[in-house]
């Protein structure tokens, strides 16, 4: 579904769909065209929109160097990084994908710190965050985009341990809100400036829940 930001009173208009029908994924993307990688049953599938042309069917572009679901995904303008997830078991794996040769299965990079899955990702042009993820782990993870290939460093966690999480960010911060077991309605804020505290809690969602997602007028690095 496509949500028209200059009407969005109206119902989101369908678009092409996916190559194939599949839940706990994760996405990413940059100004031209969004990923979408991996999915219940456990795939490596990875799709590609096309901004210009999202009424035809997603174009099934390299697969994922693993099959997997409830991972999670952050990018810049010309990677993106699909962290964790379910193959089972649970994994560390972080895989890349280049936006300019994406027919290509995505690359293996320096793994998270610890195998988890249902976890939450945001990043800015420099770095990527992995936060949470199951079993219930405060977990916060950076992977350095200019020096991927080395483990995910561990940065100060969230305030609350918990998995099925979602998080966005800007150039400065990400948050981190909702989850389970629960759920709650938490929202952490982490400081990219000053990651290496425990992350900041902020004003909580009007209501707890976990299985969540989010978004914001994030710039693409």
């Amino acid at each position: 579904d496509r949500i028209d930001f200059s009407n969005d009173s109206s119902t989101a208009t369908a678009r092409g769909p996916l190559s194939s029908a599949r839940y706990s994924l994760a996405a990413t993307g940059n100004s031209n065209y969004g990923y979408f990688g991996g999915g219940t049953p456990a795939v490596a599938t990875v799709d590609r929109i096309d901004f210009s042309n999202d009424s035809s069917t997603a174009t099934a572009r390299g697969p994922l160097s693993l099959a997997r679901n409830s991972l999670a995904a952050t990018g810049n303008s010309n990677y993106g990084w699909f962290g964790g997830g379910y193959a089972p078991p649970a994994v560390a794996r972080v895989d890349r994908i280049d936006f300019s040769n994406d027919s290509s299965t995505a690359s293996v990079r320096g793994p998270l710190s610890s195998a988890r899955y249902s976890l939450a990702a945001t990043g800015n042009s420099n770095y990527g965050w992995f936060g949470g993820g199951f079993p219930a782990v405060a977990t916060v993870d950076r992977i350095d985009f200019s020096n991927d290939s080395v483990t995910a460093s561990p940065r100060g966690p969230l305030s609350l341990a918990r998995y099925a999480l979602a998080a966005t960010g800007n150039s400065n911060y990400g948050w981190f809100g909702g989850g389970a077991p629960g759920p709650v309605a938490t929202v952490d804020r982490i400081d990219f400036s000053n990651d290496s505290t425990t992350a900041s809690p902020r004003g909580p969602l009007s209501s707890p829940r976990g299985r969540l997602s989010a978004t914001s007028n994030t710039p693409i690095g």
